[in-house]
C-alpha cells in the first residue's frame, strides 16, 4: 500500500485458530489497525483474544496477560514480540498491533448531541480550545474528534493515566503545503520525538487515530483489517484523514 492510504486486505478464513499458511506477519514498522462490529464477537476481550491468534500458533484463550504500572495490557510468555492496544465505542472495536513497537489506539462516535465544547474546555489545552472555537459548529465537532482520539491514543500508546494526561501533549491540524492531506502537528515537546499519529474515518460516523512509539523517526506501514464472525475481510478504505508524515 502506499503510505497515503490504509486498506483492508482481503482473506476468509471462519475459524478461530487461523491456518499457519493465513497467518499475519509483522515487520518493524507495520501497524495493522484491526476492526470488529459488536454484533459478531461476544465481547472485547473475545475480539482483541481472536485478533492476536491471527499472528502466532495460540488458541485465543490461551492468551495470557499483564498490566504495566499505569493498567496497559501487555502479552505473558509469548514467543513472539506483539505490542497491541484496543478501543471500543458505539457499535465498534478497534485493535492495533505491531512488532513490539508501543502502539495505541482510539476509536470514537462522533455523537452529534455531544457538547463537544464543554468537554474541550475541561480536558483540552487552551490554545487547542481556542483553534475550536474559531471553527464552525460542524468544523468545532469535527475538530474536537479528531484531537480527543488523537490524545487518548497517545495517553494509551505510553501507558499513562488516561484524564490526567489528555492535556499534556498538544495537538493542531494544518494543510500540507503542495502535498496532498493534512498533517499532524505537535504543539508540545513529545517523548520520543520520533512518535508517529494518524486520523482515519474507518467507518461512517467514527473517527480513529492512532500513536506509534518507533525507536527512530519512521513512517508507519498502515493497514487496516476487519475481523467478522466468517474471518477477514475489508475493501479499500480511502486515504488518511490525516498523519504526522508527509503523504
Amino acid at each position: 500500500m502506499t503510505e497515503s492510504s490504509a486498506k483492508r486486505s482481503s482473506d476468509s478464513d471462519p475459524r478461530a485458530a487461523p491456518d499457519p499458511a493465513r497467518r499475519f506477519s509483522l515487520s518493524a514498522h507495520s501497524v495493522h489497525i484491526w476492526l470488529g462490529a459488536r454484533q459478531q464477537h461476544a465481547c472485547s476481550d473475545s475480539f482483541k483474544r481472536r485478533v492476536l491468534s491471527q499472528y502466532a500458533a495460540v488458541a485465543p484463550a490461551a492468551w495470557r496477560f499483564g498490566r504495566g504500572a499505569q493498567g496497559k495490557p501487555y502479552l505473558v510468555g509469548s514467543a513472539q514480540a506483539l505490542d497491541f492496544n484496543l478501543s471500543h465505542s458505539g457499535d465498534w472495536l478497534a485493535c492495533a498491533v505491531t512488532a513490539g513497537v508501543p502502539v495505541g489506539v482510539d476509536i470514537e462516535a462522533c455523537k452529534p448531541q455531544r457538547d463537544v465544547m464543554t468537554l474541550a474546555r475541561r480536558f483540552f489545552r487552551e490554545e487547542e480550545v481556542m483553534a475550536l472555537e474559531a471553527c464552525t459548529e460542524a468544523g468545532q465537532r469535527d475538530r474536537f474528534y479528531d484531537l480527543w482520539t488523537l490524545k487518548e491514543a497517545a495517553v494509551k500508546a505510553r501507558g499513562a493515566v488516561l484524564v490526567s494526561g489528555l492535556d499534556s501533549r498538544g495537538f493542531a491540524l494544518a494543510r500540507n503545503p503542495g502535498a496532498a492531506g493534512t498533517r499532524v502537528l505537535l504543539t508540545t515537546d513529545d517523548d520520543p520525538g520520533s512518535a508517529q499519529y494518524c486520523l482515519l474515518d474507518p467507518v461512517p460516523g467514527y473517527r480513529l487515530a492512532v500513536c506509534w512509539l518507533p525507536a527512530a523517526p519512521l513512517a508507519p506501514a498502515l493497514q487496516l483489517y476487519e475481523l467478522g464472525a466468517a474471518g477477514v475481510s475489508s475493501p479499500d478504505s480511502g486515504p488518511l484523514r490525516a498523519s504526522s508524515w508527509l503523504h
